[in-house]
């Protein structure tokens, strides 16, 4: 097919395809949301039938949309709406804003905050109850941060919920009192006392989606809850679902999705669902990542397994038998050798192979975890702007585990060297794949550091293999769904253009979702 059957041209591009066939071109032909076929300007806009759209791209560069691998996408939406403690440089500060919050809020409704980070605060501690207390002594208050992995509650939230020294999660000072710190299980237990409405998670997914427009994503790989999936579904019904979706569902819903025959890759080509999220250690952040060493900032403490390594052998192996993909968070050395070992396992027993199983975050593993990864066809699904936000001699990963173990962690040159699949996600923290490919192109240590081609296959055409959909989408190619954007810039002549690059078009299904020129008017 060509351009003779297209509905919309773009044209005056510096068009990067991604693809091993024909590596770049000058105008996209679309039609019906795919791609029917790329060329010169002169040859596709003459071959263009009467009436068709024409876009001008302006002479700028074209690269395939991207595609982030580890997102919570609607809870990001969500949270959105809620106190933002992002940008906050103190412990003094974000409570100030909380404060604010419950000025304007009906006494005995809930406060909720999310992404505090005290590694960017004066005092390097944790929220705490009391803290929460001051600021918010007439309502039940949350405090979520960053990492997902901790969340901070008040009296008034303790008592709502009911927690005590026996919930999961629940931390207690030397004399066993409520230190409102929940760590891991703890943070489900306050996230579903808290859950919004279907209505509010549609107003917040519309955000996400609008946010994911401006930063030239147009594809997400979701780790969500399971009640999340009916206000996705309801979106994709009333054309509100500008993004596509893998959506990851939680352990717990297996035998629910065995029951309804609901595999990996079940669904269509906006919404489908994809593989299975399992937790086996916590975060660096949080201090629960599973390290053999203790943190070097808590010598008392050497993280975390979520699962016994029984339960979670157990868990992987039923859902490797039934199928289905997985997708197993695993952040310190430790936690990385259980949760390789137990794939190892369920392989030897189901002899799967095109299985692509993840490893989610893969921030510490050792040489050899990432030659049993290659030698078992796992992934390593990675977040560069980790290494953005706490990496450098005077940032978290440095007191958290020490010079020496900080200069190894999110090897990324290291994984691509090895031959193992890496794709790239934000884990919303931030979400922006620029800032990511900026981290990893400019990263502190060498073991870390790619070049600008590698950083963007990785939220590219390497994302698109990591849900099973490199036939369809990750290149700019003849036959794929006509996702891709315009760039300001061109980094991979210019690395140094990282610095302020921004996207100026972002096109989904060959609609044109995103134009900065007529967001600026």
């Amino acid at each position: 097919m060509d351009a003779r059957c297209a509905d919309t041209v773009f044209y005056n591009g510096k068009v990067l395809t991604f693809s091993t066939e024909k590596k770049t071109a000058r105008a996209i032909a679309v039609a019906d949301g795919k791609i029917i076929s790329i060329g010169t300007d002169v040859e596709t806009r003459r071959s263009a039938p009467r009436g068709c759209d024409k876009v001008d791209l302006g002479g700028k560069l074209v690269v395939p949309g991207f595609i982030d691998c580890h997102t919570h996408f609607l809870q990001m939406g969500v949270d959105s709406l809620s106190v933002d403690l992002s940008a906050t440089g103190s412990l003094d500060q974000a409570m100030d804003l909380m404060r604010t919050a419950a000025l304007k809020t009906r006494k005995g409704e809930w406060i909720i905050a999310a992404n505090w980070s005290e590694s960017r605060w004066d005092v390097g501690r944790f929220v705490s109850r009391a803290d929460l207390d001051k600021c918010c002594p007439d309502h039940p208050a949350v405090a979520h941060r960053i990492c997902g992995h901790l969340s901070s509650v008040n009296s008034n939230a303790i008592k709502r919920i009911g927690i005590d020294r026996t919930t999961p999660g629940a931390e207690t000072d030397s004399s066993g009192n409520l230190t409102g710190i929940m760590k891991e299980e703890g943070v489900w237990v306050v996230r579903a006392a808290t859950a919004p409405t279907p209505e509010r998670k549609m107003k917040g997914l519309q955000l996400a989606i609008r946010k994911a427009h401006s930063l030239g994503v147009t594809s997400v790989q979701d780790n969500g809850s399971v009640d999340d999936f009916p206000v996705l579904r309801r979106a994709e019904r009333d054309g509100k679902l500008g993004v596509r979706v893998w959506f990851n569902t939680p352990y717990s819903e297996l035998q629910s999705l065995l029951r309804l025959g609901v595999s990996t890759g079940f669904g269509s080509e906006r919404l489908k669902h994809g593989g299975m999220k399992i937790f086996c250690d916590g975060a660096l952040g949080a201090r629960s990542a599973a390290l053999s060493e203790p943190f070097a900032d808590d010598p008392g403490n050497s993280g975390m397994f979520v699962h016994p390594v029984e339960e979670l052998n157990e868990m992987v192996g039923k859902a490797d038998e039934a199928g289905i993909q997985l997708a197993i968070h695993a952040i310190g050395d430790e936690g990385i050798e259980i949760a390789i070992s137990s794939i190892e396992r369920a392989l030897d027993v189901s002899g799967r192979n095109d299985h692509r199983h993840r490893i989610e975050h893969l921030e510490l593993p050792r040489p050899d975890h990432i030659k049993r990864m290659r030698r078992r066809k796992m992934i390593a699904s990675m977040q560069p702007n980790f290494v953005g936000e706490w990496s450098g001699i005077d940032g978290m990963y440095v007191e958290r585990l020490g010079h020496e173990r900080a200069s190894r962690n999110n090897p990324f040159k290291e994984v691509l060297a090895a031959k193992v699949s890496l794709v790239f996600g934000s884990d919303c923290m931030p979400f922006s794949p620029i800032y990511g490919i900026r981290s990893a192109v400019n990263a502190s240590y060498p073991a870390q550091r790619l070049t600008v081609e590698e950083a963007f296959l990785s939220y590219t055409r390497n994302a698109a293999y990591a849900s099973f959909e490199e036939d369809c989408k990750g290149t700019i190619s003849t036959g794929k769904v006509a996702d891709f954007i315009v760039l300001s810039d061109d980094p991979f002549r210019d690395p140094g253009a990282l610095v302020s690059l921004s996207i100026l078009k972002t096109i989904v299904g060959g609609e044109v979702v995103f134009d900065r020129s007529t967001r600026s008017r």
